[in-house]
């Protein structure tokens, strides 16, 4: 896997209007299980989000995706990317940004393991398996952060009630 890279000092590209410090934002991009979202801009101009398991390594965010995806073909006509990493119930709290990308054409093996090992915890060996068998198409997308912020309403909000 392509994570031998200097840290990116996330305090250098932190907004100060962010809730979080860059400790509780390598806290949250390390141990949450939601996809990125990740914008790109199409040949028309306009924005394209995919949502993106993803790998956190030393202040950058990793992905698998499709050679032929939408997402790839975008960013490698233009590096520019938005993110967003959220939670989707209240109490409502995540980080977003925009940073550039890179499409790796490298063996996208280990990470896309550590992808389904994370997400599927065990579960779903069909899907999985199907992944795997996508690995001569499979891409790496390193997205380094450019600015970042965070959001927290912990405070101020309820969580949901699960029924």
């Amino acid at each position: 896997m392509p994570f031998a890279l200097p840290p990116l000092d996330l305090g250098s590209v932190l907004s100060p209007k962010s809730r979080w410090q860059a400790a509780e934002i390598e806290d949250f991009a390390t141990h949450a299980q939601l996809p990125l979202r990740v914008s790109s801009i199409s040949d028309e101009g306009f924005p394209h989000i995919t949502s993106l398991w993803f790998h956190y390594v030393e202040g950058r965010f990793f992905c698998c995706t499709q050679r032929s995806a939408q997402v790839s073909l975008h960013l490698r006509r233009n590096p520019q990317v938005g993110f967003e990493l959220a939670v989707n119930a209240p109490p409502y709290r995540g980080l977003s940004g925009v940073g550039t990308a890179r499409v790796l054409e490298e063996d996208a093996s280990a990470l896309l393991e550590t992808l389904a090992v994370r997400y599927l915890e065990g579960r779903d060996h069909k899907l999985k398996a199907w992944l795997m068998s996508r690995l001569a198409t499979e891409v790496i997308l390193e997205i380094t952060p450019q600015r970042l912020t965070s959001w927290d309403f912990s405070r101020r909000m309820t969580p949901s009630v699960k029924a």
